[in-house]
């Protein structure tokens, strides 16, 4: 039992070193971004570098002990000018201070990580990401379902210092034969391999990161690269325009006692393409004279229950504000607004953002998900998530309208390359149209 006290706290401190550690990284990171200043910076990294030392030191006297359990000397020898020690295998060790020795010990014992398995390496990277990037939690279990799926455990087991690059492209081929995953599914699994190998490198554990040889074209032969059909990814016009004419309809309804406001983010939404946390989090501010100023969201983490909270960064800038975009004012935005403001106005409601209940705080994005699926649902549609209708907005209107691909991916927010791959499909029902233009009919 005391054994095994001992190694829950070696286990214990190993993991507040590791917290140090990103710590600095953090603290690195902030100073290059100009969040503090160099006088700030140094004094934070002394200190931590004062705490680990005094880890470390506890770290190594815990182990660094005679068969017996006495704790080995530590002396300086004046002959050398130098710290000396010895080691379980009667060898001397030296170090020019106390300090370098106890970092050599350090590294002689092992106790920088402890689980170097593929697996163990894993949530290390993962929990330095987390604390680092300023991520999106779904983001990060995305990136757990991504690894749950892909590395078998198996595989996860094995220690990461003894996969070639050979093993891991032999691995890489079994999965694709085994799973078959389309072309985006395979670059997750990519990017996981390059979380955990990239963190690997940087902290010592492994000396040459195979992942550079795992070459995307060699495996994406046997991958799913089949482009969906339109009618399975996006809605027509006539869908659409079902969408909005259902939501009036259903404003008339007893139930919502005249503020259906789920109901108005979904017409927003269908003008817009905005993202599901971008409507939420969309504040009577942004709404300028001639274009709404999307550079928010609302984002959410469970513990103890699901927690809401607002970001002033979109997806696509990834943690840190660039500004956001704009999406112009139509007339058909504009009436939809004054409309909004009208109907709050005249219920008493009161609050900064858009889209608020009946007590002026804002709508979650689960509400607003769940209340768009059941929507489509009844209405008999194959698709029923956000990126449909943000799809369509792009298939069925920007496209036919002549707007360039550069201007498209700005106001949906995204690059040019996904707006092309992901975002563009043949409108639903479009022959009839393409057979009148052939007959020198207006479409």
């Amino acid at each position: 039992m005391v054994k095994k006290t001992e190694n829950m706290a070696l286990e214990e401190t190993r993991s507040v070193l590791h917290d140090l550690e990103i710590q600095k990284k953090s603290i690195k990171k902030q100073l290059e971004c100009g969040i503090i200043n160099s006088v700030d910076a140094s004094q934070e990294e002394e200190n931590i570098m004062t705490k680990e030392r005094k880890l470390k030191k506890q770290l190594v006297s815990a182990v660094h002990v005679t068969k017996d359990g006495q704790p080995r000397k530590i002396e300086y020898k004046d002959s050398k000018g130098l710290y000396m020690t010895i080691l379980p295998d009667k060898k001397k060790i030296y170090g020019k201070t106390e300090e370098i020795l106890i970092d050599k010990l350090f590294d002689y014992y092992g106790l920088a990580i402890s689980d170097v398995s593929i697996a163990g390496v894993f949530e290390l990277a993962l929990a330095e990401k987390q604390t680092t990037q300023n991520v999106n939690p779904e983001t990060i279990k995305r990136d757990r379902q991504t690894f749950n799926r892909f590395i078998i455990s198996d595989f996860g087991a094995r220690d990461i210092r003894e996969i070639s690059k050979v093993e891991l492209r032999a691995y890489t081929q079994e999965m694709v034969q085994r799973i078959h995953p389309i072309e985006t599914a395979f670059k997750a699994y990519k990017g996981i391999l390059n979380l955990i190998f990239a963190y690997a490198m940087e902290y010592g554990i492994i000396k040459e990161n195979p992942v550079p040889f795992v070459k995307n074209a060699v495996y994406l032969k046997g991958c799913e690269r089949t482009k969906a059909k339109a009618e399975n990814k996006i809605l027509s016009k006539e869908e659409i325009d079902l969408v909005t004419k259902t939501v009036r309809s259903r404003m008339t309804q007893n139930r919502y006692h005249g503020y259906f406001i789920l109901g108005y983010a979904i017409l927003l939404f269908v003008e817009t393409g905005m993202r599901v946390g971008e409507l939420c989090a969309l504040k009577w501010d942004d709404v300028k004279a001639d274009a709404i100023h999307i550079h928010a969201q609302q984002l959410m983490y469970k513990e103890n229950g699901r927690n809401y909270y607002y970001v002033d960064w979109t997806k696509d800038e990834k943690g840190f504000s660039q500004g956001g975009r704009r999406f112009p004012i139509t007339i058909e935005i504009r009436n939809l607004l004054s409309e909004i403001k009208s109907v709050q106005d005249s219920l008493g409601i009161e609050s900064e953002y858009v889209f608020c209940n009946r007590e002026g705080r804002w709508i979650y994005t689960k509400a607003y998900s769940d209340c768009l699926r059941a929507l489509c649902r009844s209405l008999g549609f194959q698709v029923t998530n956000n990126h449909a209708f943000r799809m369509s907005l792009n298939s069925n209107v920007f496209i036919p309208l002549g707007i360039p691909v550069t201007e498209r991916a700005r106001l949906l927010g995204h690059s040019v390359e996904t707006n092309e791959k992901y975002y563009s499909y043949a409108r639903k029902n479009s022959m009839q149209d393409i057979c009148a233009l052939l007959n020198g009919q207006a479409v």
